[in-house]
């Protein structure tokens, strides 16, 4: 029976296919296996010799199962996702290392920043470089950078005379002298292992300056020609002097720029004044003093017109010219009682007193002075600085 089937089924294929052919219809069994050598084929199929094709042997109401190809073989058993979805879920690129990689890695510029290192190293930055001037008070704040504040300031051996240092920085003190003067000087800080710093700060002092006079200055002979001079000491030559303000010389004199007082005068009695001298000095400074003259009695033979003489500083020369009047211009001069300060002489020819006072304090001698006639002497005290 089933052989009769087989071969009726067959016949109408081949009935078919002629039909098929006679409308020029071709039907594709490309993806039917093909019969094994012997025309052969698998089980529930059977070999179609003329197309040497396996078609399914489908029983009598029964559907026939869809044909498996090679081709769809293998892509859903194998579920062949791998591949798909390998080469898909290969966007790797998405998830990979690009996004998650060295690029947000590159903090390293701010995990690696200096200042992470911690603070700069300590250091000293006060130089004192504006200066100070002898036996005027001076305050400084002395000044440090890096490390860790706050700072502490101490000093590392004696300081001058006459200044002090606060732990915080502040010094202060009243120079005596002038020249350079040192501190030694260290500052610590507030870290963990505590920061030093240390070095020796210049302090530059610059000298006082003053009127040094004379005062008095020397009389004034009435109706006689008049010479006297004004000096200064300290500050920074050359200096400049002038009258103060609403002051006014005896008339008939005049003060000149250098400290010269010239003229001859007829006022009678004493006549004050305040005189202004003004130094070289960047910035300059300014001294005043009062000063006065007095008239001269005329009728001795010999008269010394000096009443004092100028102040000194030690180190730093001098002069100054007694004043007379006689009828002779021959005397002799000498100190009788007393001495001058080391350093400074006196020409005992031209009654001049110079030289360089090599110590600081009050020089108290009698002048002695006579001519052929006559003689006087008088009693000066020269303040040295």
């Amino acid at each position: 029976m089933r052989t009769h089937l087989r071969k009726l089924q067959a016949a109408l294929i081949s009935a078919l296919l002629l039909t098929l052919q006679s409308c020029t219809f071709a039907p594709d069994l490309s993806r039917f296996a093909a019969c094994d050598a012997s025309g052969g084929c698998p089980t529930g199929t059977y070999c179609l010799t003329d197309v040497n094709r396996c078609l399914p042997a489908c029983g009598e109401g029964r559907q026939c199962d869809p044909p498996i190809s090679e081709e769809d073989a293998g892509t859903e058993p194998d579920g062949g996702t791998t591949p798909d979805a390998g080469e898909a879920d290969a966007g790797t690129v998405d998830a990979g290392t690009v996004d998650a990689g060295t690029a947000d890695a590159g903090t390293q510029p701010d995990a690696g920043t200096t200042p992470d290192a911690g603070p700069a190293a300590l250091s000293l930055t006060s130089t004192l470089m504006h200066g100070a001037t002898e036996t005027v008070y001076f305050t400084e704040q002395l000044q440090a950078q890096g490390g860790t504040p706050p700072y502490t300031f101490s000093f590392t051996n004696q300081l001058p005379e006459g200044f002090s240092l606060g732990t915080g920085g502040l010094l202060t003190g009243t120079p005596s002298r002038a020249g350079d003067v040192f501190f030694p000087v260290e500052v610590t800080d507030e870290s963990t292992p505590m920061k030093r710093a240390s070095g020796s700060l210049r302090l530059s002092v610059r000298p006082v300056l003053r009127l040094a006079g004379p005062a008095p200055l020397a009389d004034a002979p009435r109706n006689n020609p008049y010479t006297e001079t004004v000096s200064a000491t300290g500050g920074k030559a050359p200096y400049l002097f002038a009258l103060a303000p609403q002051q006014s010389l005896p008339s008939g004199l005049t003060l000149s720029a250098n400290g010269g007082v010239t003229g001859t005068t007829t006022q009678e009695g004493l006549r004050t004044f305040t005189v202004v001298v003004t130094d070289s000095d960047t910035p300059p400074q300014s001294a005043t003093r009062t000063l006065s003259i007095a008239l001269a009695d005329v009728t001795a033979f010999v008269k010394l017109l000096s009443r004092g003489v100028p102040d000194a500083r030690v180190g730093s020369d001098y002069a100054y010219v007694f004043q007379t009047i006689s009828g002779s211009n021959s005397f002799t001069w000498s100190i009788k009682d007393g001495a001058l300060p080391t350093g400074i002489l006196l020409d005992t020819k031209k009654g001049i007193l110079s030289g360089k006072p090599t110590v600081a304090g009050d020089f108290t001698f009698m002048l002695h002075v006579q001519d052929l006639l006559s003689n006087t002497q008088q009693s000066y005290t020269l303040h040295v600085d």
